[in-house]
C-alpha cells in the first residue's frame, strides 16, 4: 500500500509542473534583454529558454529563465533577470552552459522504471515509510558529457538526510548517487545508503482552527540566556534538566496553531511538525493550547523548533514584508524534531528540516533551528537554485542565525559570545561550533570546506549588520540572495545584495556601507553609477479650498554615488500650490551629472464629515486568498483599482452596480490598498 501510495505522490507532481506555468507582464523585456546578451554568453542557435519562475518582493521582480533543450530542461542552468520597482533591469546572473550539445531527448523507459532503480540502489524496500521522491527528466552535463538523464530525490523515515540519484535515461545506469541534503556542520553521518524528508500538507483547513498557544522555550539558547559558558550546571548531561535550565526558558506565546476535534497540533500557516525520520517520537498533539515542557520532555524540542521557524516567518512577511514561503508542501514547512537515528546533525532539504539530538539536541538551539531555515529561504528564494559556491548558502545559513540571535542583545561586542554560532550546541566538548568575527579573506582565505568557507560570508554581512542594523541588512540579504543562481559565488551574491539595498532605496551611506565591508572582505565591487531611487506615489486631501501645498519630498529620495555627494532637486518646488488631480513631482540628482526618477502626487478632494458617514464600503474576506468582494451604496459607476505598498497599481476594474470582484490569487502576499477613484477613498486588505 505504501508503494502504491508513493506512486501516486509522484504522478501528481509531475502534473503540477504541467499546469504551473509562470506568468509575467515583463517576460517579453527579458526576452529581449537575454537576446542582447546572445553574444556575450554564446547562446547556441538550439538552445531555447522557459521562464519558469517569477518572483515579486519590495525590490522589484525577478525571473528565471530555464535553459532547455528540445524541450527538456537543462539541470542547474538559467539566466536570471531582475527589474527595480521603476521597471528598469538592475541585475542579471545566469548558469548558462553553452557546452550542451544536441543529442536525442526520448528516453528508453518512462520514471516508473527509473524509481525502481533508484529505489533498488539505495535498498528502499528495506527503508521504513517513504516521506518524499520526486522524479524529473533532465539534460545533464557534470561530466563532461551531454546525457539524458532522471533525476531522483528519496527521503523516507529509515534514511538520513535527502538520496539524489541519476540515472541515464537511455540506459539505466546509475551515473551518481548521492546525499543532497543541506546539514548544521561537516560531520555528518556518511551511511553509505539513506537519506531525506518530505510529504504534501495543507495549511488550517476544514474544521480547524487558529487558536493562540503558550510554550516555554529557549531564546536562543540557555547559555545566552544566563550569559554562561558550557560547563557546571550548563551542560547536556543527556537531557536533564536542573534549576539553572529551568530558569533560562522564556515563556512565549504561540501565534495561530491547530485546534482540531479538541486537539491541539504544532501546526500554523507556516509550520507543521511531523515524523519525517526515525526515532519517530511523534506529534506532541494534546487536549490544551500548554505546551510548557522542560528540556527533559522531548515535546520541549517540538515545541523549541515549531516557535523559532513560525515567528522567522512571520518576521520575514510581516515585519519585513517580503512573501515567502516554502515551495514545497503547499507553503508549509515540514520539521521533525527527533531525526538522525539520535545523531549529532541536522538538515534541510526539499521543504523539510530534521533535528538530531547528539551531544546538545539540535531543536534546543535556535541557531542550528535557523540556520537550517535558511537553506530553505535560499532555496525557496531562487526557485530551487540554491548555490554552495564558496559554501554561499552555508554562510547564510549562519547569517540568519547569527542575525536573529544577536538582535537580543544578551552578549556585548567585547565578549567571544557575541560572534558565536551555535552557542549552546557547538563550542563545547561536542564540536566547536562557528563564528562571524572569521578573520579569513576572500579568495584567498578559502579552502574549499563550505561550512568553514562559509563564515567569510557570513562574517561580512554581520560586520555591515552592526553598522546599519538588523532590518536593513536582512531585507537587502532576502532580496539579494533572490537574484542568485546555483553557481553565485560569495562575491557576485555580494553584488546581488548591494544591488537590492540600491533598489529599495537604501540611503548612500546604507549602501556605502555594503561597499565598505565588503571590498574590506575581498570582494570585487563595482564601481558605483549615479542612481536615483523616488519615494512611492502619493495620496493626499486637499484644503476646503481645493488647493494642497507640495511638501518638501528630498529627503525621502535616495540618491546613490561613490562618494555620497550627490543634491537632490525637486520639480514642481516645495510650496508649490497645486490643485485636485493627479501630479508628477521630478526628483533629480546631480554629482558631475545628473539622474532624474518621478512619482506621482493624488490630491484627492476634501471630504466633510457628512460625507464619509454617507459612504459605506465592505470588502471581503479579509484577509482573501483568491478573490476579493468589494460592496458599496455608491450610486455612480466608479474605477477601482488596488494598489500595493510601494504605490504601483496591480488591478483595475469599473464597479458599475455597486459590486465588484477582484482576483487577487496571483498577488503577492502583503497588504494592498483599494483605492475608489471618483469618491476619493482608500481600504486596506491582505492577501495571505
Amino acid at each position: 500500500m505504501k508503494r502504491k501510495l508513493l506512486k501516486l505522490v509522484v504522478a501528481v507532481f509531475l502534473m503540477s509542473l504541467q499546469v504551473n506555468a509562470q506568468h509575467s507582464d515583463k517576460e517579453r523585456a527579458a526576452r529581449d534583454y537575454i537576446k542582447s546578451q546572445e553574444k556575450n554568453l554564446n547562446i547556441q542557435s538550439f538552445h531555447d529558454f522557459t521562464l519558469r519562475f517569477n518572483r515579486k518582493g519590495p525590490s522589484g521582480e525577478t525571473l528565471r529563465f530555464q535553459q532547455m533543450l528540445k524541450g527538456v530542461p537543462v539541470f542547474e542552468s538559467e539566466i536570471v533577470v531582475h527589474f527595480d520597482t521603476t521597471g528598469k533591469i538592475s541585475y542579471s546572473s545566469d548558469s548558462y552552459d553553452k557546452t550542451i550539445t544536441d543529442i536525442d531527448v526520448a528516453p528508453q523507459f518512462d520514471d516508473k522504471r527509473a524509481i525502481e532503480i533508484s529505489d533498488k540502489a539505495l535498498e528502499i524496500e528495506g527503508a521504513g515509510t517513504i516521506t518524499w521522491q520526486e522524479c524529473k527528466l533532465f539534460v545533464y552535463n557534470k561530466q563532461e558529457k551531454t546525457t539524458l538523464v532522471y533525476r531522483i530525490t528519496t527521503a523516507a523515515e529509515n534514511l538520513k538526510g535527502q538520496w539524489e540519484a541519476i540515472v541515464d535515461a537511455k540506459t539505466g545506469t546509475i551515473i551518481s548517487l548521492k546525499d543532497v541534503a543541506y546539514y548544521a556542520h561537516s560531520n555528518k553521518d556518511k551511511d553509505k545508503k539513506k537519506q531525506k524528508e518530505k510529504q504534501f500538507g495543507k495549511s488550517i483547513a476544514g474544521t480547524a482552527q487558529s487558536v493562540t498557544g503558550t510554550a516555554l522555550i529557549f531564546n536562543p539558547d540557555p547559555l545566552s540566556v544566563a550569559g554562561a559558558t558550557y560547563g557546571g550546571q550548563y551542560v547536556d548531561n543527556n537531557d536533564a534538566t536542573n534549576a539553572a535550565l529551568d530558569a533560562a526558558r522564556s515563556q512565549v506565546e504561540l501565534v495561530d496553531i491547530e485546534l482540531l476535534n479538541g486537539v491541539y497540533k504544532l501546526k500554523s500557516q507556516y509550520v507543521e511538525i511531523k515524523n519525517l525520520q526515525n526515532p519517530n517520537t511523534g506529534l506532541f498533539t494534546q487536549s490544551t493550547n500548554s505546551f510548557m515542557f522542560n528540556r527533559f520532555d522531548q515535546g520541549f524540542e517540538a515545541v523549541n523548533a515549531f516557535y523559532h521557524i513560525d515567528q522567522s516567518f512571520r518576521y520575514i512577511n510581516e515585519t519585513l514584508g517580503i512573501p515567502l514561503v516554502p515551495l514545497q508542501n503547499n507553503g508549509v514547512l515540514f520539521y521533525d524534531p527527533h531525526s538522525f537515528n539520535g545523531a549529532d546533525n541536522s538538515s534541510y532539504a526539499s521543504g523539510a528540516l530534521n533535528f538530531g539530538e547528539g551531544g546538545v539536541d539540535d531543536a534546543e538551539d535556535a541557531d542550528v533551528i535557523l540556520h537550517e531555515l535558511g537553506h530553505g529561504l535560499h532555496d525557496w528564494l531562487t526557485g530551487g537554485s540554491l548555490s554552495q559556491v564558496n559554501g554561499l548558502s552555508e554562510g547564510s545559513g549562519d547569517y540568519w542565525a547569527q542575525s536573529y540571535s544577536r538582535s537580543l542583545n544578551q552578549w556585548s561586542s567585547g565578549q567571544a559570545a557575541y560572534h558565536y554560532v551555535f552557542s549552546w550546541d557547538g563550542h563545547n566538548p561536542f564540536w566547536p561550533g562557528r563564528v562571524t568575527n572569521y578573520t579569513a579573506t576572500y579568495p584567498g582565505g578559502l579552502v574549499n570546506q563550505v561550512h568553514q568557507d562559509g563564515q567569510i560570508w557570513a562574517t561580512a554581512l554581520m560586520k555591515v549588520y552592526d553598522q546599519i542594523g538588523r532590518t536593513k541588512v536582512d531585507k537587502a540579504f532576502l532580496e539579494g540572495l533572490a537574484r542568485t543562481n546555483s553557481s553565485t559565488n560569495q562575491q557576485n551574491a555580494a553584488i546581488a545584495v548591494r544591488q537590492a539595498a540600491i533598489d529599495m532605496g537604501y540611503s548612500c551611506s546604507d549602501v556605502q556601507a555594503f561597499t565598505t565591508h565588503f571590498t574590506a572582505t575581498g570582494y570585487n565591487m563595482p564601481a558605483l553609477p549615479l542612481t536615483i531611487h523616488c519615494p512611492g506615489n502619493q495620496t493626499v486631501n486637499a484644503n476646503s479650498s481645493g488647493n494642497y501645498t507640495v511638501p518638501d519630498f528630498t529627503g525621502q529620495a535616495s540618491v546613490v554615488t561613490a562618494n555620497c555627494n550627490a543634491t537632490v532637486a525637486q520639480s514642481p518646488a516645495p510650496g508649490t500650490i497645486v490643485g485636485v488631480g493627479t501630479h508628477q513631482i521630478t526628483m533629480t540628482g546631480t554629482s558631475g551629472s545628473s539622474v532624474n526618477c518621478n512619482f506621482s502626487l493624488l490630491v484627492q478632494s476634501a471630504l466633510g464629515t457628512d460625507d464619509f458617514s454617507a459612504q459605506k464600503v465592505s470588502i471581503y474576506p479579509n484577509p482573501a486568498t483568491n478573490s476579493l468582494t468589494v460592496k458599496t451604496n455608491f450610486t455612480n459607476s466608479e474605477t477601482v483599482a488596488v494598489y500595493n505598498m510601494i504605490g504601483q497599481k496591480v488591478l483595475e476594474n469599473t464597479m458599475d452596480n455597486g459590486e465588484l470582484v477582484f482576483d487577487v490569487s496571483q498577488l503577492s502576499p502583503g497588504v494592498y490598498v483599494v483605492y475608489f477613484n471618483n469618491s476619493k477613498t482608500s481600504h486596506k486588505f491582505v492577501k495571505k
